[in-house]
């Protein structure tokens, strides 16, 4: 009788046993034999073999349970912030075997942890990760504002299960499950589930210990493909490059040129200076209030709408908004006096913004059209964009 047997602990399943048709016999017992926290199982049996302890089954089993309240106690310091929970959210599930349904996931991820206290709640990003990697993780985070996020990736060989906790944004948590033989050729939705529970557990194992980014143990061939890049950067230097995908606010300061042309058809051109505040209202979509001082003095309200992600370098802004125009006190002096102070008019702009270091250089032109079809301004400015 091995030590395993005698030690009292269920009867587990190498790869190799554990078949499809064993599966679909009895998934519970596979599933408590695979979930019932196997390192430290294996750490105990290690202990008791080493110093040929005549523990008895009892004795082990009090000792493992110890274990697992350090384990939940550990756990539950991690998801505190203070006196509450950290905010905790799964991406959409990635899919390469085109899976009936991927519903399934977020449910599981908090299945699991309210096992350990049921006031956690999960929720669920409607940001769509376009691969695995730190950087796409850290847009993500900082995209869905959340403490921690779970991420899962189902490919026809096995599926791989990630934790990123932003309080630590240089430690990734992973865990790779491979598939049986039996279940690659035809992947359910049900073996999916099982198969999603397992890697997520061990994953969260993994998060508790503070085991981070490591390949499969019990000799396993590594199957954790996915792209996991090991980035060292200052915190400074991460918090700088979160602000610009989490900024709800702009300020543009700008220099360039008008050309104005009034009842009489004559064209004037003068100097330009303008500033613009905006805030993110919604998705892509942003209030900016503006004002010009030229030839005349402008004050714009627009509503613009981002059409680049913000996760592209290189951005695109359009926007359509109104204008009044005041010709006192003015920058410089149009002397066609050819248009009338405290005229509005309506105003689409489109913007183009470079990034150079933290800030952006922006160009920006707009067309001030005349409610009265008369007078018309048209100016192009260059300037500096900072988000915050």
């Amino acid at each position: 009788m091995s030590l395993r047997e005698s030690s009292g602990f269920p009867k587990s399943y190498s790869r190799h046993e554990l078949t499809h048709a064993h599966y679909e016999e009895n998934p519970k017992r596979i599933f408590d034999d695979w979930t019932s926290g196997w390192a430290i199982e294996r750490s105990n049996l290690r202990r008791a073999s080493s110093t040929c302890s005549p523990d008895s089954p009892e004795a082990i089993q009090k000792r493992l349970y110890a274990l697992k309240q350090r384990a939940q106690k550990a756990l539950l310091a991690k998801l505190k912030k203070g006196d509450d929970w950290i905010t905790i959210q799964t991406f959409p599930l990635i899919d390469y075997t085109n899976l009936n349904s991927k519903e399934f996931f977020r449910p599981i991820v908090e299945e699991t942890f309210q096992s350990y206290e049921k006031e956690i709640q999960v929720g669920e990003s409607k940001y769509e990760l376009t691969g695995i990697s730190l950087e796409r993780l850290r847009i993500g985070m900082a995209t869905t504002q959340t403490d921690l996020a779970v991420a899962a990736v189902v490919m026809p060989t096995n599926i791989d299960v990630y934790l990123y906790d932003k309080r630590n944004p240089f430690k990734i948590y992973a865990q790779s499950e491979a598939f049986l033989e039996g279940n690659q050729e035809a992947l359910s939705v049900p073996m999916a589930e099982h198969y999603t529970k397992l890697a997520f557990r061990r994953a969260l194992f993994r998060y508790i210990s503070n085991q981070p980014y490591d390949l499969p143990r019990d000799g396993s061939p590594p199957v954790l493909r996915s792209e996991v890049p090991r980035v060292i950067a200052s915190f400074q230097t991460v918090d700088m490059i979160n602000r610009e995908a989490s900024a709800n606010f702009y300020v543009s300061a700008n220099w360039g040129a008008a050309i104005s042309r009034g009842f009489s058809g004559k064209l004037w051109n003068s100097s330009l200076i303008s500033l613009e505040l905006a805030w993110n209202f919604v998705g892509r979509w942003f209030l900016e209030a503006a004002g010009e001082i030229s030839a005349y003095n402008m004050g714009v309200a627009s509503v613009k709408y981002l059409v680049s992600d913000r996760e592209e370098p290189f951005r695109l802004m359009l926007g359509i908004g109104g204008a009044v125009l005041s010709n006192r006190h003015t920058f410089d002096w149009d002397q066609s006096n050819d248009i009338r102070g405290r005229q509005f008019y309506a105003v689409p702009s489109l913007s183009v913004l470079f990034p150079i270091s933290d800030v952006y250089l922006k160009l920006e032109s707009r067309a001030f059209v005349g409610v009265n079809g008369q007078s018309h301004i048209f100016t192009i400015m260059p300037g500096l964009h900072i988000w915050f």
